[in-house]
């Protein structure tokens, strides 16, 4: 099986990226029938410690954090995050590297007789589920020590939430997949919950306090022990660059000062307070973790697609926000980053997502708004942004493509102005490959 057919067969099951609006309820989201299906594989999941990191908006961040400084402490480590950019194998990293095509591939042949009889017996896996099964399998075999797993969707009934995770994260909430895990941020936030065990250690970033009120009762109901950003963890910023934020941070876990986060953006600094908090409270796990490597892990990072600067004349800025809350946090960064300067935003957004919120964030100052849409079935119609660009009175032109729509903003730029392509992670997976960046 070579990798093309093994995507092929990959995308012959069900896709729930692909299908906007399954409520999530246990006759959907089975979690229950992968546990039987890992059992089937022999329970890889239980090979290797781990920490679980769900939320709205900074998860996959915060998780590579996590991952690196882990990695800097010389243990192996195992990351899986959701959805990729490019290619499947941004999904699973060993010591972060992406799995290679051939040994995805290979591991998925493995796996073909379990899904054929899984299929036959009228339980049918999902592409998140194998995936996810996918990974567990290729950090059991090559002897991961310790992975970070980021949630795919809500948190209870995800399947990542199969393991017995040493820390639980919980990164900021906000209205996000609303179709599927309800309308308001207290029923978001008891999905997003639902990874907090027994006796467990759980982190939180700074949350809306409905969300807050939810964590909380989950806490004490499981008698876990609860890290808050903000109250047991405070944190500063000192500088800011187009490529790194450095902070200064003090609480329950000690002080350190000039930390630099090798990710620009100063939504950044509270993802970095919220991983700082969940690898400080490993020594409850008996996992100590010098300064030293801290400060290695947090400086060497790298995740592409956020904030991430392609290029200097013009400045072009490529960023996967994809809900009206990341969107206002990254302009925000981005006056602060580029003090002074116009902004023409190339946006595209999926259908199921919060057109108008998202839109509201990036429309006001913007000197025009060139619309297009990524080559994903869950592409919303440019007609339909346009409707909502058109509200705040900015320019709004409709593009067919990807190169289109950058071609339109080059010439709409002027001096020290920014491109900045957003609104959705497929389409910012888009321009990093047009631009030949390595994901």
């Amino acid at each position: 099986m070579t990798y093309q057919q093994a995507v092929e067969y990959l995308m012959s099951f069900m896709d729930r990226e692909k299908i906007p609006g399954q409520k999530y309820h246990e006759q959907h989201y089975n979690l229950q029938g992968f546990r039987q299906f890992l059992t089937e594989l022999g329970n890889p999941q239980n090979s290797f410690k781990s920490i679980l990191v769900a939320g709205t908006k900074g998860k996959g961040s915060t998780a590579a954090m996590i991952e690196s400084v882990l990695r800097q402490q010389r243990l192996k480590t195992g990351l899986y995050t959701s959805p990729h950019l490019i290619s499947f194998c941004e999904r699973i990293r060993v010591d972060g590297k992406n799995i290679l095509e051939r040994d995805f591939a290979q591991r998925l042949e493995w796996l073909k007789p379990f899904l054929e009889k899984s299929r036959a017996e009228g339980r049918q896996r999902t592409v998140f589920e194998i995936l996810t099964a996918l990974a567990f399998l290729y950090f059991q075999e090559v002897g991961v020590e310790w992975a970070v797993l980021e949630v795919g969707v809500g948190g209870r009934l995800d399947c990542t939430n199969v393991v017995n995770p040493r820390a639980a994260v919980i990164t900021n909430i906000s209205l996000d997949h609303t179709e599927i895990l309800g309308d308001t941020i207290a029923r978001i936030a008891a999905e997003k919950a639902g990874i907090i065990r027994q006796d467990a250690l759980v982190i939180t970033s700074p949350q809306p306090p409905e969300a807050l009120k939810v964590i909380l009762k989950k806490c004490q109901d499981s008698l876990a022990r609860l890290f808050q950003v903000g109250r047991d963890v405070g944190f500063r910023i000192t500088d800011q660059t187009p490529h790194s934020v450095t902070i200064d941070l003090a609480g329950t876990f000690g002080s350190m000062t000039n930390l630099e986060v090798g990710l620009p953006g100063d939504f950044q600094a509270e993802n970095a307070a919220a991983a700082f908090a969940a690898l400080r409270s490993l020594q409850y796990r008996n996992l100590i973790l010098s300064d030293n490597v801290i400060r290695d892990g947090f400086k060497s990072l790298s995740w592409p697609g956020r904030m991430q600067q392609v290029s200097q004349e013009p400045v072009i800025i490529i960023d996967g926000a994809h809900n009206g809350h990341s969107a206002g946090r990254l302009m925000d960064s981005l006056e602060k980053t580029y003090p002074g300067t116009g902004r023409v935003v190339v946006l595209g957004i999926s259908a199921n997502k919060d057109i108008a919120g998202i839109v509201d964030s990036l429309a006001p100052g913007c000197r025009a708004v060139v619309i297009t849409r990524a080559r994903h079935s869950r592409a919303a119609s440019p007609e339909v942004i346009r409707e909502q660009v058109a509200k705040h009175g900015v320019a709004a032109i409709i593009t067919e493509n990807l190169g289109e729509a950058l071609e339109k903003a080059k010439q709409l730029v002027a001096v020290n102005d920014l491109i900045v392509i957003t609104g959705s992670l497929f389409l910012a997976g888009e321009a990093l490959e047009m631009f030949g960046e390595k994901v």
